[in-house]
């Protein structure tokens, strides 16, 4: 499905991130600690009923106001890819602002992100570096790609919200390491330079 899905390894296991491959289809038989979706669309969440079977511990998380589309098989995009189906619902949902401790190591932070759909997230990572905890990759989902933002006809998108969130992720990419990982939903890794860079060329930086 052409959606990018995303792991990080912390002390006891791994956070995967937009479980849209199975566990199986990845290889993975090591432990997990987290699953966590940016939006619930099929081809974020298309496996998080498998991740939940094969690992009924690790919790699986998202912003609340996403929780509706996981019932509505036409919100969710299911029907769009010819499979029309409901997911799982989360075992916690997130809140703007709020940090989730991964390990001793690394916590991610939620940034919600409304425009693609309603409770779309980002997901700031930061990871303790000696005494400081500096940032380390930013997970996007469908907010922002690579030279591009995730459409805002679907259902529970709205335009203008995207524009308030695209100006929001400016104000934060432009205080961070030039050289720090945007991870989209689709296509290529970027970095918070050049995602500054194509947000001032869009007007997005007011």
């Amino acid at each position: 499905m052409n959606c990018n899905m995303y792991r990080l390894d912390v002390e006891d296991g791994a956070v995967f991130f937009d479980p849209s491959l199975t566990p199986e289809a990845i290889g993975y038989t090591d432990p997990v600690v987290m699953i966590v979706a940016t939006h619930g669309h099929f081809d974020h969440v298309n496996a998080s009923g498998a991740w939940k079977i094969q690992y009924p511990e690790a919790p699986y998380v998202m912003i609340g106001k996403e929780v509706p589309l996981l019932d509505d098989i036409r919100g969710n995009a299911s029907t769009s890819f010819g499979r029309p189906q409901k997911f799982p619902h989360p075992d916690r949902e997130l809140r703007d602002g709020e940090k989730c401790v991964l390990d001793d190591q690394f916590t991610m932070e939620v940034i919600a992100t409304p425009g693609h759909t309603m409770g779309s997230a980002c997901y700031m990572l930061w990871e303790i570096v000696g005494s400081k905890e500096e940032p380390f990759a930013l997970i996007t989902g469908d907010t922002l790609f690579d030279n591009g933002w995730g459409r805002t006809d679907f259902a529970t998108g709205d335009d203008h919200l995207m524009r308030q969130t695209l100006q929001r992720l400016y104000r934060i990419l432009s205080n961070m390491p030039p050289d720090l990982l945007v991870c989209a939903g689709h296509g290529s890794i970027t970095t918070a330079r050049d995602s500054c860079h194509f947000l001032e060329i869009m007007g997005f930086f007011a």
